[in-house]
């Protein structure tokens, strides 16, 4: 089992999804399991195409969830002290049930990469043995389940003074006394595209695939900028972040995400938008100050217009293309 990466502190999740929606980050004292490993699943996974890079393009590797067991991320270009790597974590939303218990898997707060029960290729036939996997059931109306990670962090005293709710003491492990550390944006602007895999377990029956919403939240668009919020803790147009939406279904696909938010409100084809119908219209994408990645979906029914949704993202080989 690979062994997981100690640091001096981890930060919260300071984003949320939807209407001010708290998200829940992990850091590495809240890897949960007493084996502090992988969440081992038992559903058949459909291998991965072993598929051929862009012979003209570069690849950058931001994580393959092999070495650690949820971060830090593996992304090194542009991030040197005081930076630090950020960390993988879940998200949710409504994700409890009638009986108040926790039905998300890996559990809220204890995220971990889970071990595919087949292994799988990717990007040039790369052999792939763990991937990040959420797992929820949504009862309510716009109830949420995601996976993520944040790019770059710093020690407190490195970051001015962030709100509370952005720093976390984390655990230092073997590393001695723990240092509070805060998410900062980060500067993607050299990279044109995110390239990853993706495939779920719970599609639609009729549709076959289940939506997947892939943000990439800057300080437009996340409270921690203070322009969404103007600066207040009014958070209701806030979490509406450039993104794409796309189709998951029973088969590993790969997916490209062209960090292109176009002219106006209409992206490229492939592109990233906001949503035109709630939170703040006046952000603009910012690819210089992106905090980190996030995949998620959304129960878009009442409770009493069906059964829970079952909802089951996996996540594999992150990369960017310059």
């Amino acid at each position: 089992m690979p062994k997981q990466t100690s640091c001096s502190g981890c930060s919260v999740v300071g984003m949320a999804f939807l209407s001010g929606l708290a998200a829940c980050a992990s850091s590495p004292g809240q890897a949960g399991a007493e084996d502090s490993g992988r969440s081992d699943s038992t559903a058949p996974l459909a291998d991965a195409v072993c598929k051929n890079g862009d012979p003209n393009a570069t690849y950058v590797l931001i994580d393959d969830m092999e070495t650690t067991t949820h971060g830090p991320i593996e992304l090194d270009t542009g991030i040197a002290p005081p930076l630090s790597q950020g960390y993988w974590y879940n998200s949710g939303a409504g994700y409890f049930s009638d009986a108040g218990a926790d039905t998300s898997d890996p559990p809220q707060l204890s995220f971990v990469f889970s071990a595919l029960p087949t292994p799988a290729t990717t990007l040039n036939c790369k052999a792939s043995a763990h991937a990040a996997r959420q797992s929820c059931v949504l009862n309510g109306l716009y109830d949420t389940c995601g996976v993520g990670f944040e790019f770059a962090q710093v020690p407190v005293g490195d970051a001015g003074a962030p709100a509370a709710s952005n720093t976390s003491a984390g655990d230092a492990g073997d590393a001695g006394a723990s240092i509070p550390m805060v998410t900062v944006p980060f500067d993607i602007s050299r990279y044109k595209a995110i390239t990853f895999w993706g495939m779920t377990t719970t599609p639609d029956p009729t549709t076959g695939s289940m939506q997947v919403k892939v943000q990439f939240p800057d300080t437009d668009t996340d409270p921690r900028g203070e322009i969404c919020n103007g600066g207040g803790g009014n958070t209701s147009m806030c979490y509406n972040s450039y993104a794409a939406h796309l189709n998951f279904t029973t088969s590993w696909q790969e997916f490209t995400v062209l960090l292109d938010a176009g002219n106006g409100s209409v992206p490229p084809a492939g592109g990233i938008a906001i949503d035109g119908t709630w939170g703040y219209q006046q952000a603009q994408w910012i690819p210089t100050q992106v905090y980190g990645i996030n995949w998620q979906a959304q129960r878009n029914i009442g409770p009493t217009a069906g059964p829970p949704l079952m909802t089951d993202i996996w996540v594999d080989d992150v990369y960017f293309i310059e």
